[in-house]
């Protein structure tokens, strides 16, 4: 599909709007479970509607297999590279989290009807409406300001916290299932339709208890560390062959000066335990294939794949055999074709991100509120030191003409004695613990240059930081804050260099075959009623490369329940032809037809 440009307040989506993107070179739309839906498109600064793209304009592009054409906001737009501007865009859902949520009391009541309430009462008008198949009520209020998406999936009383489920966003409506998707008995096999495969058993995280602590401080600086009084808190870890605990600090959960008790940590504790699975491996799978439903041959098959949808994935040579969940695709929108499928345990959801962002926020927040008694703490510190002290030799250098241009503050009566030496002069102030000549560890120098080890007590104390460009002295690696552009460069040796282009030369020098039969006339006849050809068709990778092979390379083979007939029919099909005619001669009852590739000088397989 060619992606189309849309006014900002664009509501019908059936039209042309401004225009369609015929030069767009790249368009991919991600959605995740219960999160991201996004898209990405690379333009030419060349093309016909170039000068139309702006932000906060919409495109309509198709984000799957299955789902109506979609609008995506656009919020950032690249400067050029090479010609090509890249846009960033999040579905028109987004444009929930900027609608505040009318505040309401706790009532009883069906989520269809809670959530039409809030629709319809919010303060700002939009064109959103929501459907739900839940029916249960439930107690259900918005105590505190938030936006409408965050009712939706926020942490504490949000519809999913409250009910589960799972969202489809199409377009301006807002859908809660109890159940997204569809079992409909598609199978991604190797050999098939699978051309990739990864699979990822992540059991880092994996733990059998958790043991929470937090320090809670006194007015008068006295700090008291607060433990459970079972200590561990246990989690649900079938899988584990040891226990493993998990220590984890809550102190930035609570605002300085809070006096902590067990029951606010343990409250805090359980709350963290719910948002973070810690007791299951993470098993996700993530997969390409080719759709099969779009070739005339499987048109009746229909195996279309959409987010949600629970699948079977086999690959007998990795021995995976799995029946698990759609959790996030990634589409080609340009060419109507699925990047990547991930299946198996999300790592993110709507409720967890937005509970993780409240959580990071409070604890933020909290470590806020710690600054101003750092800082005083650190004062204190250093004006104990230095009221502290007695002793010491004060030395003033002067030149030939008697002027001074010195002044030293030495532990010993002479230089030459002297190990802890403070030295002060027009190019600036510093101390060394190695004597007169330094090295100085600290020191601030007229050009304006701060040298420390250590800033109150190794952290750098400041809830705000302006700067333009974080960089490395040479410059390779940096953060421009203003951009948001990061460059991390990564330096190797010329032995490792050389070892990865010979390792990339031996994997480019490989081919990965795949070989799908086709057959020309469908793949169910009735007896006596045979006459298709079948067709060898052989990809390396993802390229089509069957027109480039020998035709001696072609070996067909038949297996039916007459072994004599099987040998004479594999005789005369041994190698010379990519297709072959079957017709009811070819067929008693049952038969089955393989094709293999092979060297035609070793006759070995190279599939």
């Amino acid at each position: 599909m060619i992606p189309i440009l849309f006014k900002a307040d664009a509501s019908d989506f059936s039209t042309y709007g401004i225009g369609p993107l015929p030069d767009t070179v790249f368009c991919e739309v991600t959605e995740e479970r219960n999160g991201a839906y996004e898209c990405v498109l690379k333009y030419p600064t060349s093309g016909r509607n170039y000068p139309e793209l702006h932000n906060e304009r919409i495109v309509k592009v198709k984000p799957n297999d299955t789902a109506a054409d979609q609008a995506f906001r656009i919020y950032r737009i690249t400067t050029p590279i090479n010609g090509i501007v890249t846009v960033y865009a999040q579905h028109i859902s987004y444009d929930l989290s900027g609608i505040p949520a009318p505040l309401r009391e706790s009532t009883s009541t069906p989520p269809q009807f809670a959530v039409e309430q809030e629709f319809e009462n919010a303060p700002i008008s939009h064109r959103f409406t929501f459907r739900t198949d839940y029916t249960e009520p439930k107690p259900f209020s918005v105590d505190r300001p938030k936006s409408l998406r965050a009712m939706l999936g926020g942490s504490e009383g949000s519809l999913m916290n409250l009910w589960g489920g799972e969202f489809e966003w199409d377009n301006y409506r807002v859908i809660h299932h109890r159940g997204r998707g569809v079992n409909a008995g598609v199978v991604i096999e190797y050999g098939k339709n699978l051309t990739k495969l990864e699979h990822d058993a992540d059991a880092g995280e994996i733990y059998t208890d958790l043991l929470p602590y937090a320090v809670s401080t006194a007015g008068d600086g006295t700090e008291t560390v607060i433990t459970l009084r079972e200590q561990l808190l246990p989690i649900v870890a079938e899988n584990t062959a040891r226990r493993k605990t998990l220590i984890r600090d809550f102190t930035d959960s609570f605002s300085y000066g809070t006096a902590v008790t067990e029951e606010m940590l343990r409250e805090r504790a359980v709350k963290y335990l719910q948002n973070n699975p810690l007791g299951v491996e993470t098993l996700t799978l993530t997969v390409a294939f080719e759709p099969l439903w779009k070739q005339p041959e499987y048109a009746a098959v229909l195996e279309r794949v959409s987010l949600c949808d629970t699948v079977t994935v086999r690959h007998s040579e990795l021995g995976i055999s799995v029946h698990t969940k759609v959790i996030k695709t990634v589409y080609d929108t340009l060419s109507e074709k699925y990047v990547s499928v991930t299946l198996g345990s999300a790592k993110a959801n709507l409720m967890k991100t937005v509970s993780d962002t409240a959580e990071r926020a409070e604890e933020a927040a909290a470590k806020i509120d710690r600054l101003p008694n750092l800082m005083s703490s650190a004062i204190s510190q250093a004006t104990k030191q230095i009221t502290g002290q007695n002793g010491g030799y004060v030395v003033l250098h002067s030149g030939s003409n008697g002027q001074p241009y010195e002044l030293l503050i030495l532990d010993k009566p002479t230089v030459e004695e002297a190990v802890n030496v403070w030295r002060w002069n027009v190019a600036g102030l510093g101390f060394s613990s190695h004597g007169y000549n330094g090295p100085f560890e600290t020191a601030v120098t007229a050009d304006g240059q701060i040298v420390a080890d250590f800033i109150t007590s190794g952290t750098l104390v400041a809830n705000i930081i302006k700067a333009g460009t974080l960089s490395s002295q040479d410059g390779s690696s940096y953060w421009n804050l203003d951009t948001g552009e990061v460059v991390l460069r990564a330096y190797a040796t010329v032995s490792s260099v050389e070892e990865a282009n010979e390792r990339i030369d031996e994997i480019n020098g490989q081919k990965m075959y795949r070989l799908v039969i086709t057959s020309s006339n469908g793949n169910i006849f009735k007896n006596g009623a045979i006459q298709t050809t079948l067709s060898a068709v052989v990809y390396s990778w993802d390229k089509n490369i069957t027109d480039t092979l020998d035709p001696n390379q072609f070996l067909w083979t038949r297996v039916s329940d007459d072994p004599v007939s099987d040998r004479e029919w594999n005789d005369r099909h041994y190698g010379g032809t990519k297709t072959v005619e079957i017709t009811k001669d070819d067929v008693y009852v049952r038969a089955t037809f393989f094709c293999d590739l092979i060297d035609t000088t070793t006759r070995q397989s190279l599939l």
